[in-house]
């Protein structure tokens, strides 16, 4: 969205900001993936202390974090009603109607009215981060980036390490619930499998834009192809179909619109050989040879449902149990207890849109969806005139397509990737054009 500055707090905020570097960025993205799979590491569908499934299921590690980066932005400079006062009218309107009722179904319709009305303080404050990231982040260079992408990739490496490991040392099955381990709910941090896949595409497509952009000035070192190949690997090993959507998806918006693409062969060589031996590799090291973890089963294509993964019955559940609530909604984790009896029960629809109805109800998901296609189609045209934050745009453009499938905008984890991507897409708005003439 285009933000608008006085010139007096303008000028008041370059005495004292401090700038947020994109290195930072990475590693604190890193660091929390790794901590996150230290401190939730379980064999079960859920952690054994309620606690902690507690803390896992709000993403505690992440909005601490969250928190930290706002006060950081809160000390050095950040004017939260003169930031509010430079939105465009249109997205302030939507954000007050929207804060003005999305909170009554959890509050009065839920049958766990603290979990879904902290849930929905924790929505807040990944908005309160999204304008904290755009505040302190000063600058989208290339040298910047290319710090950033190397944090990332390294904290990928270390969690393969630990999956690895996760699944390597697991414990004896007989000391096990019905003598069984469900392997897609062992990923360290994850709440599935599913989840973890959709946070490697979404960062796949932030790499791989980035190393179409360092091709267009100069020829790439091998590296850049090796994390790719990682984490592809983790993409199609997880078996997300909606991830392997989200990649197609995005990378054609940055073909087709942006014109990102390879200058000559070579490059093309390389991602051809890096995905043929990235599947491979996931071919080759699916564990215990459970069909949860490929892309395309044999019964796959049985019926609707099973192409959807069970989501076309799911869907048409929650949608039923929606009708029962249709002003309000009944706050987040509704689906985990309101739909009806012999359904599928998760604590999140797997729709950015049912998701929204069934939590918040009707007018508040018109408000949400306005304010988030406005925001959106902003960013977009942020794109045009400002190159360097195309990995961000292709990462928000593949969240955003797995949103209509997984819990994008239930869980912590892509919610930050989300309000991030925003964050600095807009923070370039303070920088002069780089159009699709240059970097």
């Amino acid at each position: 969205m285009e933000i608008s500055h006085h010139s007096g707090s303008t000028l008041a905020q370059a005495r004292t900001i401090k700038p947020l570097a994109l290195s930072t960025l990475g590693v604190m993205i890193s660091l929390l993936l790794v901590l996150n799979g230290l401190v939730f590491r379980t064999y079960q569908i859920s952690m054994t202390s309620p606690p902690l499934e507690a803390a896992r299921q709000f993403g505690l590690l992440y909005v601490l974090a969250e928190i930290g980066v706002i006060l950081y932005s809160l000390r050095h400079g950040l004017d939260l009603r003169a930031l509010w006062s430079g939105l465009p009218r249109f997205a302030r309107y939507c954000g007050v109607f929207f804060v003005s009722v999305f909170w009554i179904g959890g509050a009065f319709q839920s049958e766990m009215p603290l979990f879904a009305t902290a849930q929905n303080i924790i929505y807040l404050i990944h908005a309160l981060f999204g304008f904290a990231i755009y505040h302190a982040v000063s600058r989208t260079e290339a040298s910047g980036m290319q710090r950033l992408v190397i944090a990332v990739a390294a904290g990928l490496l270390i969690f393969c390490g630990m999956t690895a490991f996760a699944f390597l040392n697991h414990p004896r099955l007989d000391t096990m619930p019905n003598n069984e381990i469900v392997w897609q709910f062992i990923i360290p941090g994850f709440i599935s499998v599913r989840l973890f896949g959709a946070f490697c595409g979404a960062i796949f497509c932030l790499l791989l834009a980035q190393l179409l952009l360092d091709e267009e000035a100069k020829p790439t070192r091998p590296w850049p192809y090796v994390w790719l190949t990682i984490c592809t690997t983790m993409t199609v090993w997880s078996g997300t179909r909606n991830a392997i959507l989200g990649i197609v998806v995005a990378m054609v918006v940055m073909v087709a619109f942006y014109r990102l693409r390879p200058n000559n062969l070579k490059p093309v060589m390389f991602l051809i050989i890096s995905t043929g031996i990235a599947f491979w590799l996931a071919g080759r090291f699916i564990p215990y040879h459970d069909p949860a973890f490929m892309l395309i089963a044999s019964e796959d294509s049985a019926s609707t449902e099973s192409i959807s993964g069970g989501r076309a019955s799911y869907w048409s559940a929650v949608w039923s149990a929606y009708q029962s609530v249709p002003l309000f909604g009944a706050g987040p984790f509704a689906s985990f207890w309101i739909v009806p009896e012999g359904a599928q029960i998760h604590v999140q629809p797997h729709n950015i849109i049912l998701q929204f109805l069934i939590s918040w109800g009707a007018p508040a998901t018109v408000g949400a969806l306005a304010l988030l296609t406005f925001a959106t189609w902003k960013a977009h045209v942020v794109g045009l005139n400002h190159r360097n934050i195309l990995p961000f745009l292709a990462m928000l453009d593949c969240l955003l397509i797995m949103s209509l499938f997984d819990g994008m905008f239930h869980f912590a984890q892509p919610l930050m990737l989300i309000m991030i991507s925003f964050g600095v897409i807009f923070s370039a708005r303070k920088m002069p054009d780089t159009r699709l003439t240059g970097v």
